[in-house]
């Protein structure tokens, strides 16, 4: 439900082009691609390759098995565009490689299966990536899962559509992104924004969508600015979301957006002012789901300083989850109610050698996990990235291990749907509140030195959803709720230390290395109130073009 925010790329016809302002994200790359012609005709493209080492120690803060993550993983990105006359285009984004191992990984019979029988013979690579497996164990029970292998996407189309520049404005069809920029709900994906970390996919979408500047019509001809970096812009777009069996329509689910974008490089004394605001409507009939959301976006310059904030409230109702979760509690399935709200606020100070940075996050959390209650938990995009340890990987792990237990006994249950494998966070910011001041130092050119401390709580505690139901002995829960770790629910997540470093070379080659240390809070503790502390560091290489 989180998912719902869309707004045009206007400036821009690939993935590789740089974004408008956003005072959380790096603007990198800082300008679009350049367009070569031949005659009538131009192409646009883009490529990145990107390595990437991970130690974590431990990732597991309460247990000896499994205890620890390291691996090396790469990808390949590769964007293009053809056009005619700059008015009609076709854009792809394809990934290969995207999150494969370095090596030959796997098990004979027991998918990836390696290229050679035992590991001393090994000549050749597969394409494995890292993935929450069951392991050995009961099934039903978190514990019996950690990562292990699964096979990698070794070609997978992100994006492929089609525009063309009408007299009154741009229509754009096919799969694109969801929407432009990092935004709390969604997130492109594209180039390289994120203060710490890195970012996978994105979020894209299969649409039909028109954007225009309506407010230009009832001006005199010679005087209507046909500019795509100022002006105020209309989009409407129709998403189809899923598609099931052919036969039905019921069981579709659809979206109708309608938003509004405004554009200013110079107001008065303030710089980049960008405003937007959008509704967004989701529905399907097999399930009575109708949810609204709300959103809004401000950011400006004023001299040195950059500020903006990010918000999105979802309202409606749906009856999907309870329907599912009907056959752990024998609860009736009803129409459960919607909401869920989250926010991102940030200010900075920019001068030439440094950067003084404060951002705070908030993401509505859910302490009550019974069908008869609304839905209050909202996550964020996965690549809108919220530090590197605590929501990336630690609380990524857990939530991950507690959805694979939840699903089987859902599929054991004949449930109608999973809504259980939501709950693995993927690394999202979710049931938060966040106070993360940072601190750029850039001694050179091409020297970047970066400093963070994350402070995060939970603004409701931290449950397992599905284990706490399962352990209810009467009508009220509370006293029968667990966090993901099958501890006593809590509130405060811990203290994160950040740090980045990084290098450019002619402007074609990056090198950063990045490390954090976690002082976990009681949210992540066990029964017995244990969380070690953890500790990661990562290294990385990218090529680009």
């Amino acid at each position: 439900m989180a998912g719902c925010a869309a707004l045009l790329c206007l400036l821009s016809s690939t993935r590789s082009s740089a974004s408008s302002p956003e005072p959380w994200s790096d603007s990198d790359p800082a300008d679009p691609p350049t367009r070569y012609s031949f005659g009538d005709y131009g192409i646009r493209a883009g490529a990145e390759y990107r390595a990437n080492a991970l130690v974590i120690k431990p990732l597991s803060l309460n247990t000896e098995r499994d205890r620890n993550a390291s691996w090396m993983e790469h990808r390949l990105r590769l964007d293009a565009t053809a056009d005619y006359l700059d008015k009609v285009r076709i854009t792809t984004s394809v990934d290969a490689l995207e999150s494969v191992l370095w090596g030959d990984n796997g098990d004979y019979g027991v998918a990836p299966e390696p290229s050679s029988g035992a590991n001393v013979n090994t000549k050749n690579v597969n394409s494995g990536r890292v993935c929450v497996k069951y392991q050995e164990g009961n099934p039903l029970d978190a514990t019996s899962y950690a990562y292990g292998l699964c096979p990698g996407d070794p070609f997978f189309v992100r994006r492929l559509y089609g525009d063309v520049l009408l007299p009154v404005g741009l229509l754009r069809i096919g799969r694109q992104a969801f929407t432009e920029g990092t935004a709390v709900g969604v997130a492109d994906g594209d180039g390289r924004k994120n203060r710490f970390g890195f970012a996978y996919r994105g979020n894209n979408v299969d649409r039909v969508l028109f954007a225009t500047k309506p407010l230009e019509a009832f001006k005199p001809k010679e005087q209507r600015d046909k500019s795509l970096d100022r002006g105020t812009f209309l989009v409407l777009a129709y998403d189809r979301l899923v598609s099931d069996r052919p036969q039905l329509l019921n069981d579709d689910v659809h979206q109708w957006i309608t938003a509004v974008r405004y554009l200013e490089p110079n107001l008065g004394v303030l710089k980049d002012v960008e405003g937007r605001v959008f509704h967004v409507h989701r529905w399907d009939r097999k399930n009575d789901t109708a949810v609204h959301a709300f959103g809004s976006r401000v950011t400006y310059r004023l001299a040195d300083f950059y500020a903006g904030f990010d918000v999105i409230g979802i309202l409606g109702k749906t009856r999907e989850v309870a329907n599912a979760f009907r056959v752990i509690t024998n609860d009736p399935a009803v129409d459960q109610q919607i909401r869920q709200f989250g926010a991102r606020a940030v200010a900075r100070y920019d001068r030439p050698a440094w950067t003084a940075y404060l951002e705070f996050d908030y993401a509505s959390g859910d302490a009550d996990p019974q069908v008869r209650t609304p839905l209050t938990q909202i996550t964020w995009a996965e690549d809108t990235n919220v530090g590197l340890l605590l929501f990336k990987h630690v609380l990524a792990y857990q939530t991950a291990r507690a959805a694979a237990a939840a699903s089987e006994l859902l599929k054991s249950l004949n449930a109608p749907t999973i809504p259980a494998e939501s709950i693995a966070t993927g690394g999202a910011f979710t049931n938060a509140m966040a106070l993360f001041p940072q601190f750029d130092v850039r001694p050179a050119k091409n020297l970047l030195l970066r400093g963070g401390a994350l402070f995060a709580w939970a603004p409701a505690p931290v449950i397992d959803p599905v284990r706490s139901q399962q352990r209810r002995d009467g009508n009220q829960i509370d006293d029968d709720l667990v966090n993901f770790v099958g501890g006593k629910p809590s509130q405060y997540y811990g203290t994160e230390l950040d740090a980045r470093v990084q290098w450019r070379y002619m402007e074609h080659f990056i090198f950063d290395i990045e490390g954090a240390i976690l002082f976990p809070g009681s949210a992540l503790e066990d029964a017995d109130g244990y969380a070690a502390r953890s500790g990661m560091v990562q290294g990385r290489t990218t090529f680009f073009f």
